[in-house]
This record gives C-alpha cells, sequence and structure tokens, in this order.
C-alpha cells in the first residue's frame, strides 16, 4: 500500500495558534453591519436577491431567522424554514402583511425596506 504523508502539522493549538487565523479584532457584529451598509434596498430588484444578501452579511442561517422571526418562544409566531426557503429561492408567491412583518423581524430589517417589492 501507499504511504500517506502527514501535511498537518504538530504545532500545539493554544490561543496563539489560533490567533493567527484572525486578521481582524472586531466582533461579528460589527463586521456584518458593515457588510449590511453597503447593501442598498434599491440595488435589488427582487425581493428574495435582498433578504439572501441581507441573511449573509449579518451571517445567519435560514434556522437563526426563523428564530428570530418569532415574537414568543412559540413557532407559530415566526416563519417557517420551508417558508423561508421558498421565499428566497423565489418561487413563493406575494407574502400576506403578517408575513412580511414576520419576516421584516426575521430579517432585522425595518418592514418599510420590503415594502418596496410589494408596491
Amino acid at each position: 500500500m501507499p504511504e500517506i504523508s502527514q501535511s498537518i502539522s504538530t504545532q500545539p493549538r493554544g490561543k496563539n495558534h489560533a490567533n493567527q487565523f484572525s486578521k481582524t479584532e472586531e466582533p461579528l457584529a460589527e463586521i456584518s453591519r458593515k457588510f449590511l451598509a453597503d447593501i442598498s434596498v434599491s440595488d435589488f430588484h427582487t425581493c428574495h436577491e435582498y433578504l439572501a444578501a441581507v441573511r449573509l452579511a449579518r451571517h445567519m442561517t435560514k434556522i437563526d431567522v426563523c428564530r428570530a422571526s418569532q415574537s414568543d418562544a412559540s413557532a407559530a409566531s415566526g416563519v417557517s424554514l420551508p417558508t423561508i426557503s421558498k421565499i428566497e429561492s423565489g418561487i413563493y408567491g406575494e407574502p400576506g402583511f403578517k408575513t412580511m412583518i414576520r419576516l421584516a423581524r426575521g430579517y432585522g430589517i425595518p418592514l418599510a425596506s420590503l415594502e418596496r417589492f410589494f408596491v
């Protein structure tokens, strides 16, 4: 059998080793705000592209959006994962007013930024 060479470093994984990968001291939330500042709702022609860009800029998963869209601990008060997937893929029709409120809450954006797409 051929031998497989090990290309993995055997350096100890301490604090100094982990710091070589972090090029910035800024917290992730601040970095996300900077990315989000570059996203203008007027740059997008469709709602699903805008929502996907906002989610990715905030380093959120679709499950994060589901949880953030809930007004209380009840899953029924938010937007479901399949609905978010359909909306971001563009196959969902025009959402109702309650869904738009929940989407705005889930993505952390003002409701007015969504109304542009459904006027």
